[in-house]
């Protein structure tokens, strides 16, 4: 079986840079397998398994959302998240983890904006309530 080159790459960091015979990527239509010289494609991810065929061996990771484009000699897929099966539950746990602290520190900023729109409108209006009538010719 002829192989191609197919990656996985994540914001934090790459996951798997190698030739493969094929592959399996979950997409909003349902999963889709991959062999070389397959049709030029780009489909977004879906959280799921994705599968790749190493020396006849099936290989499995995790991925959330992202999306991917295949080539005829090489696949690249971008995926917000991609890990072992066995170390999801904890990333997952630590990402809602850090998705809370993010949405507190939004409000916060939020909160803070709003302070400082409203004492931003105080000031104005006083200021225009203090200046003197002056026409300008």
């Amino acid at each position: 079986m002829s192989e191609f080159y197919f990656e996985i790459i994540t914001p934090e960091k790459p996951f798997f840079e190698g030739m493969v015979e094929a592959a399996i990527c979950p997409t909003t239509n349902g999963d889709i397998e991959i062999l070389k010289g397959h049709q030029n494609l780009v489909a977004a991810l879906t959280e799921d398994e994705i599968k790749y065929k190493i020396k006849g061996e099936w290989v499995t990771a995790i991925v959330t959302s992202g999306f991917f484009e295949v080539r005829p000699d090489k696949v690249i897929v971008f995926a917000d998240y991609c890990d072992k099966p066995e170390n999801y539950e904890e990333a997952k746990k630590k990402r809602a983890e850090i998705l809370k602290h993010e949405q507190e520190l939004y409000e916060q900023r939020l909160a803070w904006q709003r302070k400082n729109n409203i004492s931003l409108s105080k000031y104005l209006i006083g200021s225009h309530k203090n200046r003197k009538n002056v026409n300008f010719k």
